[in-house]
């Protein structure tokens, strides 16, 4: 990032520069799981893009789906939420809750925000588990059914149906500190692992429990009355609260004194209003629903003293700083180490002269794990002093933005072995941990990704503990990795900014490696969700990495997609953009999207300004025009009434268009 997005410049940033900020940081957050800045910090910067442009596309695409749209992995199956699984929005102050309760009738119900894996769990006519997704982008999530199978408290059996419960998968606190703290930097994180592995079976040992929230299918008056519904189908609830106006902020200071005790992750409380009609005539933006709103922790903070300041290197050559401080417990656990971003928020936290060793500081855990070192209370006497050379190789250091780099030499052992983790992660050759690729490289016979395709197994066997049958085995994967689609091999050069977004955007806008390799930052930075930080630091590093990609291709056969049909240009959905809503009864809407683009058309994810067709159903067309309105038909009707011209027709005009 350059300074120009550091707290101190967002006033004065213009609208394009804004809307950048806020892409990158909604990406750093979600898809690298790497936040730069604090989720307070988020906020201001979202509310400063607000307020110089309430309408931009930007603030509908907050969260996981506007973090990376093509986050999702390749190979899993996929499934439709319908409604969407939407972020909440937030608030840090108790002026801002009481804003928001005054806007509704009734009381409101308050529970902890249980911080975990967001899932939807589907039940058919008979009550058996039939289907479990994650959140995913929050319109389309990947199916998990067998690992929600070995959830602990998960009913596989219901009395009842068809019914879908959503809620939080979550791995107890003491569960991970007992057994993951030392490898893993979150529960969270390793939740989502879990629910990810092609072993299903091996989900049952990290012991993952499920909070149900929500209840979709029946009928009911209040949430009090849905949480009730689901306490009695066999869900374990989160402790719940019905509260008036003079209870709201009791109820939070209450759950925030005993989050440690609650056994948990949280990193707030969430408050909703209690009558369903109140929630139906309130509605839904495209990011959030507006009967809702989590009021945020600030973390549990402590007080500590900076003793020292360690780098590391990262698989991208970035040195980052960790603090080492007196111990200190938050959220139950003993802390050491803290966070301290980067440069630039390293340098504002210290004030006139940057921050300095024995400083006392205030640390803060956000949701109960990672410490982050918030503010500087007195400043020490000794500055931090930036590394003139790499720890681990000696070369020297410079400043790239908010960022300390090096030309790391070839012999860096530590910027090798990390570019070989990555390598190999993302290439999916499984097998190689760090133990194992430390000894490769030690050995001199993995010190760069193209060594692993003239590794023999003879070579693997000289090493300690690596038998004949393991290294077969670690050989043949290897092998069957040299056939790779282009968006992995892309990804697997680590690159920095060169992710699962940008990967699938190359693929799709170029028709070879060539192509990518030869395409100048400014074109690049015209692709809608690029922007020109990213543009720079992809070109720059396939250039710097042409070597190496040279290398690679001499042992890699890379594929690209299929090219498609020659698309209609005289179907009058030729060019336009279509978006459905609903259920559809003549076919899935996954099957209505590729017929739109099979005749030239589009189908954005959301409602946007050059939308020309939102298709419902039938039915709903004939609710529309008694005045029933969705939050997207009404952003559709906002957007006209700017001077838009979405046309909004039923399934049957639809098929109409298709045959046309």
């Amino acid at each position: 990032m350059s300074e120009a997005t550091t707290t101190q410049n967002w006033s004065s940033l213009s609208v394009p520069e804004l809307e950048e900020a806020v892409r990158y940081h909604n990406r750093k957050y979600w898809v690298d799981h790497a936040p730069e800045i604090t989720d307070p910090d988020f906020d201001r910067l979202v509310e400063a893009l607000r307020d110089k442009a309430p309408d931009s596309p930007v603030l509908d695409a907050i969260g996981p789906a506007g973090a990376d749209l093509e986050s999702l992995d390749e190979g899993t199956e996929k499934v439709q939420h319908d409604p969407p699984m939407l972020s909440l929005g937030k608030g840090y102050d108790e002026e801002t809750l009481l804003k928001w309760f005054d806007k509704f009738e009734g009381n409101a119900v308050a529970t902890p925000k249980v911080d975990g894996v967001a899932a939807c769990i589907r039940y058919d006519d008979r009550g058996r588990l039939q289907l479990a997704a994650t959140r995913g982008t929050g319109t389309v999530g990947e199916v998990m059914t067998d690992q929600a199978r070995h959830i602990t408290n998960l009913p596989t059996e219901i009395p009842g149906g068809p019914l879908e419960v959503r809620g939080e998968a979550v791995m107890p606190v003491a569960v991970f500190q007992q057994q993951f703290q030392h490898e893993y930097a979150s529960p969270r994180n390793l939740t989502a692992g879990a629910l990810k592995l092609k072993d299903a079976s091996q989900a049952a040992g990290y012991k993952i429990k499920f909070f149900a929230f929500d209840l979709l299918g029946v009928d009911v008056a209040t949430e009090e009355e849905k949480v009730q519904r689901l306490s009695d189908l066999g869900f374990e609830v989160p402790e719940f609260h019905v509260v008036d106006r003079d209870e709201l902020q009791g109820v939070y200071d209450d759950i925030s004194d005993r989050r440690v005790e609650l056994g948990y992750e949280t990193d707030g409380v969430v408050y909703k209003a209690n009558r369903v009609d109140e929630q139906s005539r309130m509605g839904s933006t495209a990011h959030h629903p507006r009967f809702a709103m989590a009021y945020k922790f600030q973390g549990e903070s402590g007080e500590s003293v900076l003793r020292e300041v360690q780098w590391s290197v990262s698989r991208t050559g970035a040195i980052n700083p960790v603090g080492i401080v007196d111990p200190v417990v938050l959220s139950g656990a003993s802390v050491t180490r803290v966070s301290l971003h980067n440069l630039s928020i390293m340098e504002h936290l210290g004030g006139e002269g940057g921050l300095r060793i024995g400083s006392r500081v205030m640390m803060m855990r956000r949701g109960g794990v990672i410490p982050n070192l918030e503010r500087v209370l007195e400043p020490g006497d000794t500055p931090v002093q930036l590394p003139e050379s790499c720890p681990s190789c000696g070369a020297p250091t410079y400043r790239d933005g908010d960022v300390l780099m090096a030309d790391h030499r070839d012999d860096c052992r530590t910027a090798r072995l990390k570019q070989l983790e990555h390598f190999v992660s993302q290439m999916e050759i499984k097998g190689f941990g760090p133990k194992l690729l430390e000894q490769l490289y030690d050995a001199d016979m993995v010190t760069t990704p193209p060594d692993f395709f003239v590794l023999t197994v003879e070579e693997m066997t000289s090493l300690d503990r690596v038998g004949k049958r393991l290294a077969t085995r670690q050989i043949d994967r290897i092998r069957q990795a040299r056939n790779v689609t282009a968006d992995r091999f892309l990804r697997s050069l680590g690159i920095d900014e060169l992710g699962n977004h940008v990967s699938k955007i190359l693929i799709s806008e170029y028709p070879s490696l060539d192509a990518i390799r030869s395409v100048e930052p400014q074109e690049l930075a015209e692709i809608h969700t690029i922007g020109d930080i990213i543009a720079e630091k992809v070109t720059a590093g396939l250039e710097e990495n042409s070597d190496l990609i040279d290398q690679l291709l001499l042992h890699l056969d890379v594929t690209f997609p299929e090219p498609q049909e020659p698309i209609s240009t005289d179907s009058p959905l030729s060019g336009k953009a279509v978006l459905f809503t609903g259920t559809l009864e003549s076919m899935k809407r996954k099957e209505a999207q590729s017929r739109v683009e099979a005749l030239g058309g589009r189908c954005p994810s959301s409602v946007v300004r050059d939308l020309d067709y939102l298709v419902i159903g039938d039915g709903d067309l004939e609710k529309f025009k008694g005045g029933w309105r969705t939050s997207k038909l009404k952003k559709a009707e906002s957007y006209n009434d700017d001077g838009s011209s979405i046309e909004i027709i039923g399934e049957s005009r639809f098929l109409e268009l298709l045959k046309e």
